[in-house]
């Protein structure tokens, strides 16, 4: 079993590590840190990635990107830490990783939105809590 810890670009990145990984030391379990990269971001960066270089190195792959941005919030890694670039819808990518590594614990982030912000944009955390079956830890 392990902990996932489910990240974005948001201030509160760093706490949700840090929480991570209080909770996998006190269970004594390693702890995956995931940033999901949907469709809209990736077609954004990819634009940025390709006008920044002069000879078109080539097409950034959804999972690396989040893994190189994983990888500046982590900083060191030790060997209680593995991160993991996901693709695709966050609240989804993140709900079929908790369950292919049969996690004990998912720690996210959730933003304030008023109710109908919710109703209209949809929240990942409150898509990864009604869509798991184990226990979700919201920072």
């Amino acid at each position: 079993m392990v902990v996932v810890a489910a990240v974005d670009q948001s201030a509160d990145a760093q706490q949700i590590i840090d929480e991570g990984l209080a909770l996998a030391e006190a269970l004594d379990e390693p702890l995956h840190v995931v940033h999901a990269v949907d469709s809209p971001e990736f077609a954004e960066l990819q634009r940025e990635h390709v006008s920044g270089t002069s000879d078109e190195e080539g097409v950034l792959r959804r999972r690396q990107l989040a893994e190189q941005r994983l990888r500046e919030l982590v900083g060191d890694l030790d060997e209680r830490i593995e991160i993991a670039g996901l693709d695709g819808e966050p609240a989804d990518s993140i709900v079929d990783y908790a369950r292919e590594r049969d996690a004990r614990y998912v720690v996210l982030g959730a933003r304030q939105r008023s109710p109908a912000g919710k109703a209209l944009f949809g929240s990942v955390a409150q898509s990864v809590i009604l869509s798991l079956d184990r226990p979700t830890v919201v920072v």
